[in-house]
């Protein structure tokens, strides 16, 4: 999966996750941040994990979005529904708010409750 980093109405600007979406092929190329991550679903503390690997993660989103201890959602994001129908989740949307970001070695872990509405 990827994702698109920065707020949906801003055009990409400003904080979170514009959208998740299945990777881009190769060569295919958007003017938004973006990087690929590892989503599953944690049924038993119903949160989703996002994996990002740090080797595809530029010195520029790395500065822009996990230089912090949190991870800031300026509006709600769209969880694909293929994933919704895959895990049984109950709603499309994670809220916006402030999330916890961990730090491995090899990657950064973002968790988010389940979706809402």
């Amino acid at each position: 999966m990827e994702v698109v980093f920065g707020t949906p109405s801003r055009n990409c600007e400003g904080s979170g996750i514009c959208m998740v979406t299945e990777r881009f092929r190769p060569g295919y190329a958007i003017p938004c941040p973006h990087a690929r991550v590892i989503i599953y679903c944690d049924k038993e503390n119903r949160e989703l994990v996002f994996r990002f690997p740090k080797r595809y993660l530029t010195e520029q989103i790395i500065e822009r979005f996990f230089s912090d201890n949190v991870f800031y959602v300026e509006e709600a994001f769209l969880v694909p529904d293929r994933l919704i129908h895959q895990w049984q989740l109950p709603g499309k949307y994670i809220p916006s708010g402030c999330y916890p970001i961990e730090m491995y070695s090899a990657e950064w872990r973002l968790y988010f409750p389940w979706p809402r509405g």
